[in-house]
């Protein structure tokens, strides 16, 4: 019998009621011990607040006049969920679900790891045994991030200290909140979790992959073509912009200047070629739309 511990779970609802049903369901389902439930609808305005607020009186749900973008919302329901006085805040996307067994692990790595501060999930695709996120890598040199196993099929993986955990399935510790702040608001959507963990890392919390504890993600339901990767418009737009962001809160020098570069000579070529091949060939004017932002962003930090 796993004891009781203060778990708050924070998540973000917009216009996919039905998604994040689902996802509350199986938060309530698997975990050994109930949850606080904080669900922010980030003004919807289609009923889903009223249909979230029926299904589940037990959460604690905010509902905003408008859709003030992913990590506003975000950092409301995490703002609610401190005064409840956690240990932990789990982080989870409203297109994933839990499965059996899945908090057990990433409590355990808190439990024997005294520095971890962010712990994450194996997480597989919703509709499949391949993997979409087996551990976050993050090149400092080139700017440049990667899902370690994305698209390979499923096996056998070790514990062990990475870059970043994706926020799609997140436990992180509440004292790292309170330390070092919420999630970065300039970041609207997309690398406000790499952000967090670099800021995380710096005062001295790591960062671990716990592959024992598994959870499955729908991919891009909300802001994407659910169940792909592909690049829309206004993911293409927020990937090169704040990959920039990133760079300019993280790191200076000579560092700064080579991920600048990368963003141009390895990033813009590599999504350049997966857009003009792939079914969203007008992301590619997005994602230049949005690496030109995010360059004269840092161009003001210069001065």
């Amino acid at each position: 019998m796993v004891p009781n511990r203060r778990v708050a779970a924070a998540v973000v609802n917009w216009k996919r009621a039905a998604d994040t049903l689902d996802c509350l369901a199986t938060l309530s389902e698997h975990s050994p011990f109930p949850l606080d439930l904080v669900v922010v609808d980030n003004g919807s305005g289609d009923g889903s607040a009223e249909k979230i607020a029926e299904r589940f009186p037990q959460a604690r749900l905010i509902a905003l006049e408008r859709n003030e973008g992913y990590v506003v919302g975000i950092n409301t329901a995490i703002t609610e969920a401190l005064k409840g006085d956690p240990e932990f805040i789990l982080v989870m996307n409203n297109d994933a679900v839990s499965t059996p067994g899945y908090l057990e692990p990433l409590l355990d790595v808190m439990d024997r790891r005294p520095s971890c501060g962010i712990a994450g999930s194996k997480i597989l695709y919703h509709d499949s045994g391949r993997v979409w996120f087996g551990g976050g890598t993050y090149n400092r040199w080139l700017g440049y991030t990667k899902h370690e196993h994305m698209d390979e099929e499923d096996a056998a993986d070790t514990e062990r200290r990475v870059d970043y955990i994706t926020g799609c399935t997140a436990l992180v510790r509440a004292e790292v909140f309170r330390r070092i702040g919420l999630f970065d608001e300039d970041f609207t959507m997309y690398f406000e979790d790499l952000d967090l963990c670099l800021r995380a890392d710096a005062a001295g919390y790591e960062s671990w992959y716990v592959p024992s504890s598994v959870t499955r993600h729908k991919v891009s339901a909300s802001a994407g073509v659910a169940g792909t990767n592909v690049l829309t418009p206004m993911r293409a737009f927020h990937y090169a912009r704040n990959a920039l962001l990133v760079i300019g809160k993280d790191r200076k020098g000579i560092k700064a200047a080579t991920s600048v570069l990368g963003q141009y000579m390895v990033a813009l070529p590599y999504y350049s070629l997966d857009m003009l091949l792939g079914p969203s060939k007008r992301s590619l004017f997005s994602y230049l739309r949005g690496l030109r932002e995010g360059t004269v962003w840092l161009l003001g930090q210069e001065e």
